[in-house]
């Protein structure tokens, strides 16, 4: 099934900075379907229907994986970062390639303040097929910045507009810096 990812820009409380994360999309009508939902919802800190999906045993592994992104998400929101960084774990367990994974763990990395480890993510997030790079090139920015490392920040900022000239986090990111 071809990952349609859905990109969030959320409010991260712990933080207060904006973090691009990326949901997975799962078909159909399920429980699945609807943690997927709850992870795109900037507000949601409902794990409940991906807690229900991922008792079900008949969820494929393909949904699995991606129902475990969602929850992790989630987790993040209401932060639960331990809780998050094991459901991505989760999931790359179930497939080491799966982009949004690294990119939401990543999130969790920069949630700790572990800003090394969430660069690493962010990297091997844009190894895989990540259906929207700029969000990870964001992140790094983000990443930087908090490391006060101001001319990579504006680097991967630069980098995130270039791949999609319509992101306004990062044109506004480029525009503080102006």
């Amino acid at each position: 099934m071809k990952y349609i990812a859905g990109l969030v820009c959320v409010f991260l409380s712990i933080c207060g900075v904006a973090s691009a994360q990326m949901s997975v999309t799962t078909i159909g009508a399920t429980d699945a379907v609807a943690c997927y939902e709850n992870a795109r919802d900037d507000f949601s800190r409902d794990t409940s229907v991906c807690d229900k999906a991922l008792k079900d045993n008949a969820i494929s592994r393909s949904d699995r994986k991606k129902t475990l992104v969602n929850r992790g998400i989630i987790f993040n929101r209401a932060g639960e970062v331990g809780a998050a960084i094991d459901d991505f774990n989760e999931a790359l367990d179930l497939d080491g390639a799966l982009g949004e994974a690294y990119l939401n763990r990543g999130n969790s990395y920069y949630l700790m303040q572990r800003y090394n480890e969430a660069l690493a993510d962010y990297q091997k997030a844009l190894d895989y097929d990540l259906t929207k790079p700029w969000a990870a090139w964001y992140n790094i920015g983000l990443a930087y910045d908090a490391q006060k490392m101001s001319a990579k920040a504006r680097e991967a900022y630069r980098t995130a507009l270039d791949l999609n000239p319509d992101f306004s986090q990062a044109r506004q990111k480029l525009e503080e810096r102006d």
